[in-house]
């Protein structure tokens, strides 16, 4: 008995022995490149490595700030948008929507995708080359982005007839929406917001850009929580003195321009320091040629994914004679669905791509694949609840958020948020900066470019023939966004020693949709759609017990692996002794 208790006792310690060496491994790939991938580094290597491993490990105090920040946002847009439908009429709403739609359009349109370049390359630049070669190239963007709103803006105000005029006569197919868009009166009523908008936002968006790319999120956190403040007292005050939507637009304009001088005013330090001429990180001057590349490549890429979707939707209702009360239906579930779908994950906006471009560097495949399977999962994990609980309960939340008078935006918030799950889980927010990472950027484009063309004849399908409305468009825009991401996917395969993490989503999926019942039962039995305060109550009440049967059921599927709570511990350690309940 003895002999075999000792033959147990050894075998245990054994396996004990063994769980902790490969945790180590792991650890060690994680951490770093193997060991035989490493040269004999000189001490500027060291410091190179050294500087990546600092950015990845400030990875997660950065996606915190920035998540706190894009919560902020996304409720401040939220209580601005409450005050908008509560203070306007519907046709005036729709007026709103149709003409923020075109401005988010002209914005990606400028941006030529610097931003998705300074992710990419503003962490390489400044882990291999230092602080003043960062400061230099990210001057040399600024300047570059500034030219261009000043010839933009002077075409904004003074060539918009004549360039409608000239696309008229072009005869190029499907053009003619955006014939009608710069032709459209309210847009050339409001050209002076307009221009002031897209200059400071454009500007501002590039300073953040940079803040992210060195995983610096704090300067973003306090000039972005002011604008957000300022947006919501100014909105109210002028909605309250009767200046409409046309106040708001000049608002809107006026903060974006007065963010731009705040980042400027702040960054001025980095922006201008000089490197030391006999130091070994003297000022490295990067080629722009790689990052125009890059960023026209994102450009296309970011044009059909910010502007492009929302766009061409809006614009297929207006062809099929689809009224202003139905576009607004679509912009709200539209918004709010996105809003579900980021309301978690807001804060790896930027810092996804900049974790990915330090990891990557040393060509460091190994290490990439294994940031990429954490993102996708860490980003199921946060935004896959909150967008099943919102597909389980859209006529409920369009009803209590928007009064009764919006319910039919139940049904199609319940449609666009099937989409974005099926899409969140896939991991296409994360395909697409990976795909920059390895130099893979055409690629992205080709996948989006595909993902609208399948829009484009989906809509006309679903809206010309099949007379489906704001739901057809939603279902048009979904599946192209579906696609893209499987594209995505699809070209990622090789560059990847890692595979898509499907087992860790099915668990974790069957989880929450088993979670929902519940909640979705105890909706149906005690909803009085009488009173909205009644409701929101009710809502919180399902919330909760939404939240709690989650945490049963995850506590005994456990989605997680060893190998996920050896990724947590080299990352955040203080979050794997909470997360262990779930781990197999």
């Amino acid at each position: 008995m003895e002999e075999k208790n000792y033959i147990a006792t050894h075998s245990e310690q054994n396996a004990k022995k063994e769980f902790h060496q490969q945790e180590e491994q792991a650890e060690l790939q994680i951490g770093q490149a193997p060991i035989h991938e490493q040269p004999l580094a000189s001490a500027h290597q060291a410091q190179t490595e050294a500087e990546a491993r600092g950015l990845l490990q400030r990875t997660p105090n950065s996606y915190l700030l920035n998540q706190a920040y894009g919560l902020w946002v996304y409720i401040s847009w939220f209580l601005l948008t409450i005050i908008l439908t509560s203070k306007l009429p519907k046709e005036q709403y729709g007026i709103y929507a149709d003409v923020t739609t075109a401005y988010n359009t002209i914005l990606y349109i400028v941006a030529f995708g610097f931003e998705d370049a300074t992710y990419t390359y503003i962490p390489r630049v400044f882990a291999e080359h230092g602080r003043a070669s960062a400061g230099w190239l990210i001057r040399r963007l600024v300047g570059l982005r500034i030219l261009v709103l000043i010839v933009v803006s002077a075409l904004l105000l003074y060539s918009l007839p004549v360039l409608a005029t000239l696309i008229d006569q072009l005869h190029i197919p499907g053009s003619q929406g955006t014939v009608t868009a710069l032709r459209d009166p309210y847009l050339r009523t409001n050209l002076a917001p307009l221009t002031i908008y897209i200059f400071g936002s454009s500007v501002a968006s590039l300073l953040t850009a940079l803040c992210t790319g060195l995983m610096r999120m704090r300067i973003v956190f306090i000039l972005g929580s002011l604008v957000q403040v300022a947006l919501l007292i100014f909105g109210y005050i002028l909605l309250q003195l009767g200046w409409g939507v046309n106040g708001v637009l000049w608002m809107l304009g006026i903060v974006s321009l007065l963010q731009m001088v705040g980042y400027l005013i702040w960054l001025t330090p980095f922006l201008f320091q000089r490197g030391a001429p006999d130091s070994v990180k003297s000022i490295y001057k990067q080629p722009l040629r790689p990052l125009f590349t890059l960023g026209m490549n994102a450009w296309l890429t970011n044009l059909v994914s910010g502007a492009l979707l929302k766009q061409i939707s809006i614009n297929l209702l207006k062809i099929f004679a689809v009224g202003l009360i139905e576009i607004g239906y679509f912009n709200l579930a539209f918004q709010l669905a996105d809003a579900a779908n980021l309301l978690l994950v807001a804060g790896f906006g930027g810092v996804a791509g900049s974790a990915l471009a330090a990891a990557f560097i040393g060509k460091n495949h190994e290490r990439l694949s294994l940031s990429w399977q954490a993102l996708i999962k860490i980003e199921t994990l946060l935004a896959a609840p909150g967008l099943i609980f919102c597909l389980f309960s859209a006529n409920n939340l369009a009803t209590a958020l928007y009064s009764q008078r919006y319910s039919d935006v139940g049904l199609l918030l319940g449609i666009f948020v099937f989409f974005n799950l099926l899409m969140r889980v896939l991991g296409t927010y994360i395909h697409q900066p990976t795909l920059y990472v390895v130099g893979k950027a055409p690629l992205a484009v080709l996948s989006q470019w595909i993902g609208l063309g399948i829009v484009i004849v989906m809509g006309t399908i679903l809206i010309g023939l099949l007379h489906m409305g704001a739901a057809g468009a939603l279902i048009a825009d979904g599946v192209g966004r579906l696609a893209t991401g499987l594209l995505m996917l699809f070209f990622l395969r090789k560059d990847l020693p890692r595979k898509y993490p499907l087992a860790f989503t099915l668990r974790f999926l069957a989880s929450l949709v088993l979670a929902a019942i519940p909640s979705t039962l105890w909706l149906t039995l005690f909803w009085q759609p009488g009173n909205r305060l009644v409701l929101l109550g009710s809502l919180g009440i399902s919330g909760v017990l939404f939240l709690a049967c989650c945490i049963g059921i995850l506590s005994l599927l456990k989605p997680l692996n060893q190998q996920d709570i050896t990724l947590l511990k080299s990352i955040k350690p203080g979050l794997v002794k909470y997360l262990r309940h779930f781990a197999r």
